[in-house]
């Protein structure tokens, strides 16, 4: 009986991490953020603030993370980010003033920013070229999973345990981070020749990829300017629709956990479809289509409130979201520059200045309008402008200095 390759354990033990470390670390948040902003009276500026401490620490660490990623390997990285994570999270539980909860949620982005740079680029040993792509969309489908698992079991704890329910609802994150970290520190390995295996792929032909044509590469500077704006739109829609429609549509918790749900089940199979597209059409190309279809999903909750036009925005964002994030790392995994974890660790810095960024401008609109509908419509044109980039964008076959960036007329 043929062996299973190790390296699709490392693409699931990935798929856990990254439900842990995003899903939870920096998605639950958004689930959890009315329920905690009514217990603790904070206002939106504060929440904000707090969701901008997220994101201050893993930006900080996405950068840091990929140096320490070179140093150390990417297990030691991810089981330790894990199991900062998983203490963080407990911590917060425990919390209730302003000033020891922003140092709590930095500490927790860090890690989250860690243990997603790490696990990112640990597959980039174990998969050659034509396969990369589709095994970091499953890897990105973790952060799908996590959001399934909030969307769907942390309502029931926020309606049966009262108002500090969100407390019950970190310690339970927790315990689930803590598991995660514990088999990450048990099954990954870091490269091939741990088990005595070649990368995948690299036993087939040699054959030029689809998205080494001329005119439908990116390169390193397109990456980090896309990249930014993306971090900047997404994060604004990802942060604040729960709160949109219980506060603003005034959807019962339920129902709106039922809508994020879809966007979660959505975002577990994204990476995969927009991963396996770019490999065969060519990462420009499915980026762009990728974008245009993401920008329709936030320009519907503008225009209906009803929920089926609700459920059908978080299925379209859902569907979208992480095959950005999944073929933007496949980008870098192609190019031919040394120490990729680092340059994605800086990728992801630029990006999380941009969610960084994102967030606080929503929050601050939101107390500003007393409405969530300019908060929403910034989140719109930074999608558009993603695609008008992508679009205008070409890297030529030729061209050897990533940073180069052309436009055509």
């Amino acid at each position: 009986m043929e062996r299973i390759y190790y390296g699709w354990i490392i693409v699931s033990v990935g798929l856990l991490v990254k439900m842990a470390a995003l899903g939870f670390g920096r998605f639950a948040y958004a689930m959890l953020l009315s329920s905690m902003r009514t217990s603790l009276e904070f206002n939106y500026i504060q929440m904000g603030l707090l969701s901008g401490a997220i994101l201050l620490g893993y930006l900080l660490f996405s950068f840091i993370g990929g140096t320490l990623t070179t140093k150390f390997g990417a297990k030691r990285v991810v089981a330790s980010s894990l199991f900062i994570s998983s203490i963080s999270m407990f911590v917060i539980s425990r919390l209730s003033g302003f000033i020891p909860f922003l140092f709590i949620t930095f500490a927790m982005g860090g890690a989250a920013g860690g243990a997603h740079i790490s696990m990112t680029t640990l597959p980039m040993a174990w998969f050659e070229k034509r396969r990369l792509g589709g095994a970091l969309g499953v890897v990105t489908g973790g952060t799908g999973l996590g959001i399934i698992v909030t969307g769907l079991i942390l309502p029931y704890f926020l309606t049966s345990l009262g108002s500090e329910a969100w407390r019950h609802c970190w310690a339970f994150l927790s315990l689930i981070t803590l598991m995660v970290a514990i088999a990450s520190l048990i099954l990954l390995k870091e490269r091939p020749g741990q088990t005595l295996l070649l990368p995948y792929g690299s036993d087939e032909k040699s054959e030029s990829l689809p998205h080494e044509r001329i005119g439908d590469g990116l390169s390193l500077r397109a990456i980090i300017v896309i990249y930014f704006i993306f971090g900047f739109a997404y994060n604004i829609y990802a942060t604040y629709f729960v709160a949109f429609t219980v506060e603003e549509v005034q959807l019962p918790e339920k129902v709106a956990g039922f809508i994020w749900s879809i966007f979660g089940w959505m975002c577990l199979v994204s990476g995969l479809i927009w991963g396996f597209l770019s490999d065969r059409f060519g990462r420009r190309r499915a980026l762009l289509w990728d974008n245009g279809l993401i920008s329709v999903a936030v320009l519907i909750p503008l225009l209906f409130h009803q929920p089926f036009y609700l459920g059908t925005s978080t299925f379209l964002f859902g569907v979208t979201f992480l095959g950005t994030i999944t073929i933007i790392a496949a980008c870098v995994g192609d190019l031919a520059v040394e120490n990729k974890a680092s340059v994605y660790g800086l990728v992801t810095l630029i990006h999380g200045i941009g969610q960084f960024l994102g967030t606080t401008l929503g929050g601050y609109l939101k107390d500003l309008t007393g409405t969530f509908h300019l908060t929403l419509l910034s989140s719109l044109i930074g999608f558009v402008l993603c695609t008008v980039l992508i679009f205008l964008n070409k890297k030529s076959k030729g061209e050897k200095n990533p940073l180069t960036l052309t436009f055509r007329k």
